[in-house]
């Protein structure tokens, strides 16, 4: 995800404006739109009902990380492919590749209005398969 000045913004809106291609226009009109605050949910269930949320209409999901075996906290965007008691297996956009994440080591979770697929084919397996090559 890329975040632009208002500035930069308004620049792009003024060059891109003149061409007539409906993708762009729609592009425009969200650039347009005045930017959403996040609701971050912090406490344990409710991240947990946010992800089933997320998971249900495809919605990407802004988490707040923490992985222990690397004592590193990060601010992530995944795309969630698979729900489990305690973990999800998601496309991790910060890293470009699937993931699994433990719910406990969420610190907190923002439900955001992009959309996501998954990809056709998925399984859980082929993330195993994947990474013996």
């Amino acid at each position: 995800m890329v975040y632009l000045k208002n500035l930069e913004v308004n620049k792009i809106i003024k060059e891109l404006s003149h061409i007539d291609d409906d993708e762009i226009k729609k592009i425009i009109e969200k650039m347009k739109s005045p930017a959403k605050k996040l609701v971050y949910i912090y406490d344990r269930e409710n991240i947990r009902k946010l992800l089933r949320k997320a998971f249900r209409e495809k919605k990407k999901v802004k988490i707040n990380y923490c992985s222990f075996s690397s004592d590193e906290v990060t601010n992530r965007v995944i795309n969630i492919y698979q729900i489990h008691e305690d973990c999800i297996v998601a496309y991790c956009n910060l890293r470009g590749e699937e993931r699994t994440f433990k719910i406990r080591s969420i610190n907190k979770a923002a439900l955001l209005d992009e959309k996501y697929e998954i990809p056709k084919g998925w399984t859980p397996e082929s993330i195993i398969l994947s990474k013996k090559d």
